[in-house]
């Protein structure tokens, strides 16, 4: 049974990216450790984006091997391969600048240059995902309450599709590929970054259960992880303890 959700707050949107690079960049040296490639699901939201660009920063100096990381992307736009609204182009652009990969492990997911429709790109990336594992998959809980391509009401209902086409994406562009809540389900660990006072209460009605947010129907294998600055936290519950 997956575990619980578990909040780490921080003082602010700076240090909660901070303290999630560092701690990524550990866990993946463990996972590295353990004779393992790590399996990793990115995210190009801006929050989420910082978060990268911090733990590649971190990366020359310490034992991480980025040659031995298998990326994947949670999901992204589905556009031509050059247009810059897609993650992968800016994703890659920054990963390419600052570390070694090894292009037979990297994977975006297919673009309109080479298929007719979403769905037709989503059972591509499904067909390449195959019986993979995501380790970590990094995700941010958007203003509309949006996580990877699926928003609030919509691709909720049971699907055993690990990869979905999205037509009608309220938000950006409208045609999109994403990760269903069973593919992203799948992972080990899910790891959600959220700032800001204006998601405040999406946070709290996800973590109380609110069925029609995607954020609430998620859950790591192993772990899921919210990381949280101040703002976003500030309409959960807490208690004070003085000794």
């Amino acid at each position: 049974m997956p575990a619980p959700p578990r909040a780490l707050r921080f003082d602010g949107s700076d240090d909660l990216v901070k303290a999630a690079a560092e701690r990524l960049v550990a866990r993946l040296v463990e996972l590295q450790g353990a004779s393992d490639t790590p399996q990793v699901g990115l995210s190009g939201d801006p929050l989420a984006y910082r978060v990268l660009a911090a733990a590649i920063a971190l990366m020359p100096d310490s034992p991480l091997d980025p040659t031995r990381l298998a990326l994947w992307w949670t999901d992204d736009a589905f556009l031509p391969t050059d247009s810059t609204q897609r993650h992968a182009l800016r994703m890659l652009s920054l990963l390419a600048g600052n570390v070694q990969l090894d292009p037979a492990i990297v994977h975006p997911i297919p673009s309109a240059d080479a298929y007719p429709d979403p769905e037709a790109a989503a059972h591509q990336y499904a067909q390449d995902l195959g019986q993979t594992r995501l380790d970590i998959c990094l995700l941010e809980l958007g203003r509309l309450g949006q996580v990877a391509g699926l928003f609030p009401g919509q691709r909720l209902h049971p699907t055993n599709e690990p990869v979905v086409g999205v037509t009608d994406a309220p938000n950006g562009p409208p045609e999109r590929v994403s990760l269903s809540l069973a593919g992203l389900n799948a992972a080990r660990e899910i790891w959600l970054v959220a700032a800001g006072q204006e998601v405040a209460g999406l946070v709290a009605a996800s973590l109380a259960g609110a069925s029609n947010l995607p954020s609430a129907n998620l859950a790591g294998q192993e772990r899921t992880w919210w990381f949280l600055d101040q703002a976003a936290a500030s309409l959960l519950p807490f208690h004070r303890c003085t000794l």
